[in-house]
């Protein structure tokens, strides 16, 4: 009997978010082609077998500052991958905070959402455990200002 998925697409088929423990399952369940790894604490891909391209974009999960231009970089990481039709996944530690500040931050960029609440909603309702802390909200806030 398989095990239930604990990583998620935010959308179907093309990019996927979950925890680092998630990375293999992701890579041989769904084919991903690229690995956005948002956890500034990795020195080497969670799966490191895997044939995928592996991009890290180091984020700190508690930083006192906003990383707008880090969080930037992964979203843009993950919409290019996605626009060239690659499967995409991206992940940090435990799947909640970094992940779920570029799951919304994706979906502003790609107008699937209007604003950043509508964003962070849509986010949570895919994969629950999604908590988006308050430098984090700021970083969006200052990369989709008006959202």
């Amino acid at each position: 009997m398989a095990s239930e998925k604990t990583y998620h697409a935010l959308i179907p088929d093309k990019i996927f978010m979950g925890a680092a423990a998630d990375v293999e399952s992701m890579v041989k369940n769904e084919g991903i082609d690229v690995i956005v790894d948002l956890r500034g604490e990795a020195t080497d891909c969670a799966y490191p077998a895997a044939s995928a391209e592996w991009i890290q974009i180091p984020l700190a999960d508690h930083a006192a500052m906003p990383q707008e231009k880090a969080f930037e970089q992964a979203i843009q990481a993950v919409i290019e991958a996605y626009h060239q039709n690659k499967k995409v996944a991206f992940h940090c530690g435990g799947g909640k905070g970094r992940t779920g500040t570029v799951a919304a931050g994706t979906l502003l960029a790609l107008g699937l959402s209007d604003t950043l609440d509508e964003a962070e909603a849509k986010a949570k309702s895919i994969r629950n455990i999604i908590d988006i802390k308050p430098s984090q909200r700021e970083s969006l806030h200052k990369l989709y200002p008006g959202k």
